[in-house]
């Protein structure tokens, strides 16, 4: 299988999975937003960024059905991570995050057991990361859930940054991690 394949059949198993979200593949997403010497945002084009524009293309978004907000975005690599794709991914992600700072990132590492630990020394910027040794119905499901809290997480996430959530007296993020064995 290669990664395109690998991407494809994860960006379908989670339309069937989202109905209310869509799903899309190779989205572009702001990475920066300039004032220029006009005093004018640059792009001026939020809802359509173009990818050399201020804009970076992620493998797969999930977006809200009824705006095309972004919520999650999933990078997909197959059979190997190198250190080097770590830390470009990772810093990616944080650069989408200074624009869109409720979006949650992950990582879906096909065709593997386990998340290499180069990708816990060199991660700053994903907020989640699954290895799928093959595309199981065990294995999509644990996606399928993952992918589920973190929208959860954007959606609250965006209600503090629109005031539109109460007060927050508490805040935890926990780390959870499943072992090979």
């Amino acid at each position: 299988m290669r990664e395109s394949e690998f991407r494809r059949e994860i960006a379908e198993f989670l339309e069937k999975e989202l109905p209310n979200y869509r799903v899309r593949e190779h989205q572009n997403l702001l990475y920066q937003v300039v004032v220029n010497e006009r005093f004018e945002f640059e792009p001026n084009t939020p809802l359509n960024p173009r990818r050399g524009n201020h804009a970076f293309q992620a493998d797969i978004v999930i977006v809200r059905e009824n705006n095309n907000l972004p919520l999650v975005v999933l990078e997909t690599k197959y059979k190997s991570l190198s250190s080097h794709e770590v830390i470009t991914y990772s810093t990616k992600a944080i650069k989408h995050k200074e624009i869109y700072p409720y979006i949650r990132y992950g990582l879906v590492l096909g065709g593997k057991e386990f998340i290499d630990k180069r990708f816990f020394t060199h991660n700053i910027g994903f907020d989640f990361a699954i290895a799928i040794s093959e595309l199981s119905e065990k294995e999509l499901n644990k996606l399928i859930s993952a992918v589920k809290d973190q929208i959860e997480s954007a959606e609250t996430l965006i209600k503090i940054f629109s005031r539109r959530q109460p007060e927050v007296r508490f805040f935890n993020s926990k780390l959870i991690v499943e072992t090979v064995r």
